[in-house]
Protein backbone atom coordinates (compact mmCIF):
# COMPACT_ATOMS: atom_id res chain seq x y z
CA UNK A 1 0.00 0.00 0.00
CA UNK A 2 1.52 3.28 -1.07
CA UNK A 3 1.94 6.16 1.31
CA UNK A 4 2.62 9.78 0.53
CA UNK A 5 3.81 12.77 2.47
CA UNK A 6 2.77 16.39 2.21
CA UNK A 7 4.97 18.73 0.27
CA UNK A 8 6.67 21.33 2.51
CA UNK A 9 4.98 24.70 2.46
CA UNK A 10 6.85 27.98 2.29
CA UNK A 11 4.54 29.55 4.85
CA UNK A 12 4.54 28.31 8.40
CA UNK A 13 1.33 26.70 9.52
CA UNK A 14 0.03 25.68 12.89
CA UNK A 15 0.70 22.03 13.70
CA UNK A 16 -3.02 21.28 13.77
CA UNK A 17 -3.47 22.56 10.23
CA UNK A 18 -0.54 20.50 8.98
CA UNK A 19 -1.96 17.38 10.58
CA UNK A 20 -5.37 17.88 9.06
CA UNK A 21 -3.95 18.33 5.57
CA UNK A 22 -0.74 16.34 5.76
CA UNK A 23 -1.97 13.70 3.32
CA UNK A 24 -4.96 14.26 1.15
CA UNK A 25 -7.71 11.87 2.24
CA UNK A 26 -5.36 10.07 4.63
CA UNK A 27 -5.49 11.89 7.94
CA UNK A 28 -4.20 9.97 10.95
CA UNK A 29 -6.82 7.51 12.15
CA UNK A 30 -7.51 7.18 15.86
CA UNK A 31 -5.62 10.36 16.70
CA UNK A 32 -8.49 11.28 19.02
CA UNK A 33 -11.35 9.39 20.68
CA UNK A 34 -13.79 11.33 18.51
CA UNK A 35 -11.95 10.34 15.34
CA UNK A 36 -11.78 6.68 16.38
CA UNK A 37 -15.50 6.72 17.18
CA UNK A 38 -16.33 8.23 13.80
CA UNK A 39 -14.21 5.62 12.01
CA UNK A 40 -16.00 2.86 13.93
CA UNK A 41 -19.37 4.39 13.03
CA UNK A 42 -18.52 4.29 9.32
CA UNK A 43 -17.21 0.72 9.53
CA UNK A 44 -20.19 -0.58 11.51
CA UNK A 45 -22.66 1.21 9.26
CA UNK A 46 -21.12 -0.28 6.14
CA UNK A 47 -21.03 -3.77 7.68
CA UNK A 48 -24.76 -3.54 8.40
CA UNK A 49 -25.55 -2.40 4.86
CA UNK A 50 -23.48 -5.20 3.35
CA UNK A 51 -24.81 -7.88 5.71
CA UNK A 52 -28.38 -6.86 4.77
CA UNK A 53 -27.40 -7.12 1.09
CA UNK A 54 -28.12 -3.45 0.48
CA UNK A 55 -24.64 -3.17 -1.06
CA UNK A 56 -22.61 -5.68 -3.08
CA UNK A 57 -18.93 -4.92 -3.67
CA UNK A 58 -19.84 -1.21 -3.78
CA UNK A 59 -17.94 1.69 -5.24
CA UNK A 60 -16.84 4.49 -2.92
CA UNK A 61 -19.62 6.69 -4.28
CA UNK A 62 -22.22 3.99 -3.57
CA UNK A 63 -20.88 3.61 -0.04
CA UNK A 64 -21.14 7.35 0.47
CA UNK A 65 -24.75 7.42 -0.73
CA UNK A 66 -25.71 4.49 1.52
CA UNK A 67 -24.12 6.08 4.59
CA UNK A 68 -25.19 9.60 3.58
CA UNK A 69 -21.58 10.76 3.57
CA UNK A 70 -19.37 12.44 1.04
CA UNK A 71 -16.65 10.11 -0.33
CA UNK A 72 -14.02 12.64 0.79
CA UNK A 73 -15.29 12.33 4.35
CA UNK A 74 -14.90 8.54 4.23
CA UNK A 75 -11.38 8.92 2.86
CA UNK A 76 -10.49 11.06 5.84
CA UNK A 77 -10.78 7.94 8.00
CA UNK A 78 -9.83 5.21 5.52
CA UNK A 79 -6.96 5.28 3.03
CA UNK A 80 -9.08 4.03 0.12
CA UNK A 81 -12.18 2.05 -0.83
CA UNK A 82 -10.05 -1.08 -0.68
CA UNK A 83 -8.85 -0.21 2.81
CA UNK A 84 -12.45 0.25 3.99
CA UNK A 85 -13.70 -3.00 2.44
CA UNK A 86 -10.70 -4.87 3.81
CA UNK A 87 -11.56 -3.47 7.24
CA UNK A 88 -15.07 -4.92 6.88
CA UNK A 89 -13.65 -8.35 6.08
CA UNK A 90 -11.13 -8.16 8.92
CA UNK A 91 -13.93 -7.23 11.36
CA UNK A 92 -16.04 -10.15 10.11
CA UNK A 93 -13.03 -12.44 10.52
CA UNK A 94 -12.42 -11.14 14.05
CA UNK A 95 -16.08 -11.67 14.98
CA UNK A 96 -15.90 -15.24 13.68
CA UNK A 97 -12.73 -15.84 15.68
CA UNK A 98 -14.37 -14.51 18.85
CA UNK A 99 -17.30 -16.87 18.32
CA UNK A 100 -14.92 -19.80 17.81
CA UNK A 101 -13.00 -18.92 20.99
CA UNK A 102 -15.95 -20.12 23.02
CA UNK A 103 -15.94 -23.51 21.32
CA UNK A 104 -13.56 -26.41 21.07
CA UNK A 105 -11.89 -25.99 17.68
CA UNK A 106 -12.94 -28.97 15.60
CA UNK A 107 -13.58 -29.79 11.95
CA UNK A 108 -17.29 -29.79 12.75
CA UNK A 109 -17.10 -26.21 14.05
CA UNK A 110 -15.39 -25.21 10.81
CA UNK A 111 -18.46 -26.45 8.96
CA UNK A 112 -20.76 -24.78 11.47
CA UNK A 113 -19.06 -21.45 10.77
CA UNK A 114 -20.19 -21.79 7.16
CA UNK A 115 -23.77 -22.01 8.40
CA UNK A 116 -23.28 -18.76 10.30
CA UNK A 117 -21.76 -17.13 7.22
CA UNK A 118 -24.74 -18.00 5.06
CA UNK A 119 -26.90 -15.96 7.42
CA UNK A 120 -24.97 -12.86 6.27
CA UNK A 121 -24.79 -13.47 2.50
CA UNK A 122 -23.79 -9.90 1.72
CA UNK A 123 -20.57 -10.26 3.70
CA UNK A 124 -19.86 -13.62 2.07
CA UNK A 125 -20.36 -12.05 -1.35
CA UNK A 126 -17.93 -9.24 -0.46
CA UNK A 127 -15.38 -11.73 0.90
CA UNK A 128 -15.45 -13.90 -2.23
CA UNK A 129 -15.38 -10.93 -4.61
CA UNK A 130 -12.62 -9.16 -2.73
CA UNK A 131 -10.59 -12.37 -2.46
CA UNK A 132 -10.75 -12.77 -6.23
CA UNK A 133 -9.59 -9.17 -6.74
CA UNK A 134 -6.76 -9.70 -4.24
CA UNK A 135 -5.20 -12.37 -6.46
CA UNK A 136 -3.24 -9.47 -7.91
CA UNK A 137 -0.04 -9.14 -5.82
CA UNK A 138 -0.36 -5.36 -6.08
CA UNK A 139 -3.82 -5.40 -4.47
CA UNK A 140 -3.97 -3.84 -1.01
CA UNK A 141 -5.52 -6.98 0.50
CA UNK A 142 -3.27 -9.53 -1.23
CA UNK A 143 -1.09 -10.22 1.82
CA UNK A 144 -4.11 -10.34 4.12
CA UNK A 145 -5.80 -13.09 2.13
CA UNK A 146 -2.61 -15.07 1.65
CA UNK A 147 -1.91 -14.98 5.38
CA UNK A 148 -5.53 -15.81 6.20
CA UNK A 149 -5.54 -18.87 3.92
CA UNK A 150 -2.27 -20.04 5.49
CA UNK A 151 -3.63 -19.52 9.01
CA UNK A 152 -6.88 -21.38 8.37
CA UNK A 153 -5.00 -24.16 6.60
CA UNK A 154 -2.64 -24.56 9.55
CA UNK A 155 -5.56 -24.73 11.98
CA UNK A 156 -7.38 -27.38 9.93
CA UNK A 157 -4.16 -29.32 9.46
CA UNK A 158 -3.72 -29.47 13.23
CA UNK A 159 -7.29 -30.69 13.71
CA UNK A 160 -6.80 -33.42 11.10
CA UNK A 161 -3.58 -34.56 12.77
CA UNK A 162 -5.37 -34.71 16.13
CA UNK A 163 -8.12 -36.88 14.68
CA UNK A 164 -5.50 -39.11 13.08
CA UNK A 165 -3.98 -39.63 16.52
CA UNK A 166 -7.44 -40.48 17.83
CA UNK A 167 -7.94 -42.97 15.04
CA UNK A 168 -10.86 -41.04 13.53
CA UNK A 169 -9.01 -40.24 10.29
CA UNK A 170 -6.72 -42.65 8.45
CA UNK A 171 -3.01 -42.18 9.16
CA UNK A 172 -2.10 -42.09 5.46
CA UNK A 173 -4.21 -38.98 4.79
CA UNK A 174 -2.14 -35.90 3.90
CA UNK A 175 -3.24 -33.26 6.47
CA UNK A 176 -2.06 -30.25 4.43
CA UNK A 177 -3.71 -31.43 1.22
CA UNK A 178 -7.00 -32.19 2.96
CA UNK A 179 -6.93 -28.86 4.81
CA UNK A 180 -6.56 -26.99 1.51
CA UNK A 181 -9.37 -29.07 0.01
CA UNK A 182 -11.70 -28.21 2.89
CA UNK A 183 -10.98 -24.50 2.47
CA UNK A 184 -11.65 -24.70 -1.28
CA UNK A 185 -14.82 -26.70 -0.67
CA UNK A 186 -16.01 -24.23 1.95
CA UNK A 187 -15.51 -21.18 -0.29
CA UNK A 188 -16.91 -22.93 -3.34
CA UNK A 189 -20.02 -24.11 -1.50
CA UNK A 190 -20.67 -20.65 -0.12
CA UNK A 191 -20.45 -19.28 -3.64
CA UNK A 192 -22.94 -21.90 -4.84
CA UNK A 193 -25.30 -21.01 -1.99
CA UNK A 194 -25.23 -17.37 -3.09
CA UNK A 195 -26.19 -18.40 -6.62
CA UNK A 196 -28.77 -20.91 -5.42
CA UNK A 197 -30.01 -20.46 -1.81
CA UNK A 198 -31.34 -24.02 -1.86
CA UNK A 199 -27.75 -25.29 -1.63
CA UNK A 200 -27.06 -26.28 1.99
CA UNK A 201 -23.37 -25.40 2.04
CA UNK A 202 -22.84 -26.35 5.68
CA UNK A 203 -24.46 -29.78 5.32
CA UNK A 204 -22.41 -30.63 2.23
CA UNK A 205 -19.26 -29.64 4.13
CA UNK A 206 -20.34 -31.79 7.09
CA UNK A 207 -20.80 -34.68 4.64
CA UNK A 208 -17.29 -34.14 3.25
CA UNK A 209 -15.82 -34.17 6.74
CA UNK A 210 -17.73 -37.38 7.45
CA UNK A 211 -16.27 -38.95 4.31
CA UNK A 212 -12.77 -37.84 5.40
CA UNK A 213 -13.25 -39.67 8.70
CA UNK A 214 -14.25 -42.82 6.87
CA UNK A 215 -11.29 -42.73 4.47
Amino acid sequence: MESSQAKPSRAKKAPAAKTAKSVKGKAPVGASPKGAARREEILSGLMDKIAQQELRNPSLREIGRALELEPAHILYYFKSREDLLQSVIIRWDENAAQYADGLAMTLDNFAEQVRRNIAIPGVVHLYLTFAAEAVDPAHAAHDFFRQRFDRVCQTLEQRIVEEQRQGRIAADVDPVSKARQLIALSDGLQLQSLVDPKVDAAQVLFDAIGDLRQS
